[in-house]
């Protein structure tokens, strides 16, 4: 794995770098990741419901309709 000096940064848990990544808000606690409002993951979790198996993720969104239609009419 390349190591770069951010990562060894990190590692060496030195105090100049904490000040820096508490300046660019990183160590707040209110940072939450936001829910993807992909319509494709809507499918993909409904895919999964009707079939019971997750899908390829290679799948684009008609042909997730397409297997979910499939599933559901047989």
């Amino acid at each position: 794995m390349k190591q770069n000096y951010i990562d060894r940064a990190m590692r060496a848990r030195d105090p100049r770098f904490a000040k820096i990544v508490d300046r660019l808000g990183y160590k707040r606690r209110d940072m939450v990741a936001e829910e993807p409002a992909d319509p494709i993951s809507a499918l993909r979790e409904e895919y999964e419901r009707v079939v019971g198996k997750r899908p390829f993720m290679g799948w684009d969104a008609d042909k997730l309709r397409e297997k979910i239609a499939a599933a559901k009419a047989g």
